[in-house]
């Protein structure tokens, strides 16, 4: 894992145009082929968020602590990738990630950093929303579908991990610190994150 993680910062660094760098994760280029290899995507972000995660805080609010990588230049040709490049490819892994991340959902805020696109923000703003009304749904097989098709977990796992309420909890806070971060009224608003009542 160490050799795959060297060798896709070397991609990242390399003097060559984000589009090709996309391309190249795309492909799976980075990373040497093996029986237990997860999707070229997901090992991307895993590698992005730990990056994010050794870096230095960033705090535009206090309720909404978040994080910067150290390399500036690094974080910028990320950021590019993230919203131009890798879209729209980037959006399920993103999802997935977000909808998994149940036991430190405050480091979401990490990648959520990094997100600018409109149509990224508008997927997940719409994720949102199918979660807090899934959340309605009585049947507790039914309820968490949505949710495990997102995690990519089997219809029959626990529903104790698939939440729909827990998961639309996660996203809204995604959404208000990205709603704090920059300019998503032509996509929703606060008031329009909220879960109960009419929206």
């Amino acid at each position: 894992m160490k050799n795959k993680s060297l060798n896709l910062e070397s991609l990242l660094r390399e003097d060559k145009d984000p589009g090709l760098i996309a391309q190249d994760i795309l492909e799976g280029e980075f990373s040497e082929l093996d029986i237990h290899r997860k999707d070229y995507l997901d090992r991307f972000l895993d590698f992005v968020y730990f990056k994010v995660s050794t870096g230095i805080p960033y705090i535009i609010h206090d309720a909404y602590p978040s994080k910067r990588m150290h390399d500036k230049e690094l974080e910028s040709k990320i950021r590019e990738l993230i919203n131009d490049h890798l879209f729209p490819d980037i959006l399920f892994p993103l999802l997935k990630h977000f909808s998994r991340n149940m036991h430190n959902s405050d480091t979401n805020l990490y990648l959520a950093n990094l997100v600018e696109a409109d149509e990224i923000i508008t997927t997940l703003y719409d994720t949102f929303v199918m979660f807090r009304n899934d959340s309605w749904i009585l049947d507790p097989e039914k309820r968490t579908l949505n949710v495990k098709r997102i995690q990519q977990y089997l219809a029959r796992s626990e529903n104790y991990h698939s939440s729909p309420l827990d998961a639309a909890c996660r996203f809204k806070y995604i959404l208000e610190f990205i709603a704090i971060k920059q300019k998503v009224d032509h996509i929703y608003t606060m008031d329009q994150l909220k879960l109960s009542g009419d929206n």
